[in-house]
């Protein structure tokens, strides 16, 4: 969505919707955030502040209408359950949650509490919601779009490589709820083009170098979006350029940090329009009757210098068709 688009919408929202300053009930409302990622000022959660952002266009104010309760696991999937359990104890009136591991700990924990996830590729086979389009329990929220893209992320590399990889790692984390359905979608995309898939697991920042001596006879590599291969990005990328390891990924933050190229969701859209399902839900909407949002920006990131270094021409078409180049 645009900039203005986004404006607009909320202006349209704020006009129709009442005044929360005016209807500010005896306690500050209390919205809990889970997130598996790291805590500020380590890695900050962007995801957070575009959505405190959005709900002050919508009127709400931080520390006079509404206070936060922010729970991070630092990559640590293990956490996330006790963290869940804190967070439901404190009773607030909504829970937002970034992604596939953070809402199954949350909708083990509470079955009352509204839920709002941000980043769920499939909230159907994971078991969360219901449907699409009537979630039917407590949890709604915003997926990473209405398929995950192993296919065509593996198209995309074998245009910059000139010729289709026969040898492909998918790396993911085993303790991230999203790893079976992420997995699976590589596994069949590879498949189809007739290469031959392995599948490498991290489960610490301790295995990340030995996952990479697995990938000695690989020709490229598929990184899952998992908090903990996010958190060591810039380690995975290092790591794939010694071994001079073409690279896919799902988000461009991977690609910033040096990795070769990402498509993906414009996740920071989501978090824009999750401040209007926090907001809706707040003022009576019940989340069960809240529509799952598929995502429907996609990005495609290359990574220039990369390329480079790999000793890869980046064919002018692929150039053209990216949203961001990195140099």
């Amino acid at each position: 969505m645009r900039r203005r688009e986004f404006i607009t919408l909320f202006t349209g929202a704020a006009v129709f919707a009442p005044d929360p300053l005016r209807a500010q009930s005896p306690r500050r409302t209390r919205i809990g955030y889970l997130n598996g990622g790291k805590a500020p000022p380590e890695g900050g959660s962007p995801s957070l502040e575009i959505l405190k952002d959005g709900l002050h266009q919508l009127g709400w104010r931080e520390g006079e209408t509404y206070d936060v309760e922010p729970r991070f696991a630092n990559g640590d999937f293990s956490i996330i359950p006790g963290l869940a359990a804190e967070l439901v104890a404190r009773r607030p009136d909504v829970i937002v949650a970034t992604g596939s591991s953070e809402t199954t700990a949350l909708q083990a924990a509470t079955r009352d509490i509204p839920i709002i996830f941000l980043q769920i590729s499939d909230p159907l086979s994971l078991g969360v919601v219901n449907s699409i389009a009537r979630p039917g329990n407590n949890i709604t929220g915003f997926s990473a779009g209405p398929q995950i893209f192993w296919g065509k992320r593996l198209e995309i590399l074998a245009e910059l490589l000139g010729h289709q990889p026969r040898r492909i790692a998918w790396l993911g984390n085993p303790g991230n709820a999203g790893s079976r359905s992420s997995w699976h979608d590589a596994e069949d995309a590879a498949t189809k083009f007739g290469a031959d898939v392995t599948r490498v697991e991290v489960r610490e920042t301790e295995d990340l170098d030995g996952a990479f001596e697995a990938l000695r006879d690989r020709d490229a590599v598929l990184v899952q979006y998992d908090f903990l291969l996010f958190s060591l990005r810039k380690r995975v990328a290092e790591l794939a350029a010694q071994r001079r390891l073409p690279a896919a990924y799902e988000n461009r933050g991977h690609v910033v940090e040096g990795g070769l190229l990402s498509y993906g969701a414009d996740l920071k859209d989501n978090y824009r329009r999750a401040a209007l399902y926090v907001d809706r839900i707040l003022k009576g909407a019940p989340p069960a009757d809240l529509p799952v949002y598929q995502a429907s920006r996609f990005e495609l990131v290359i990574n220039l210098n990369t390329a480079k270094a790999l000793g890869l021409d980046v064919p002018p078409t692929l150039l053209a068709r990216a949203d961001e180049v990195i140099e």
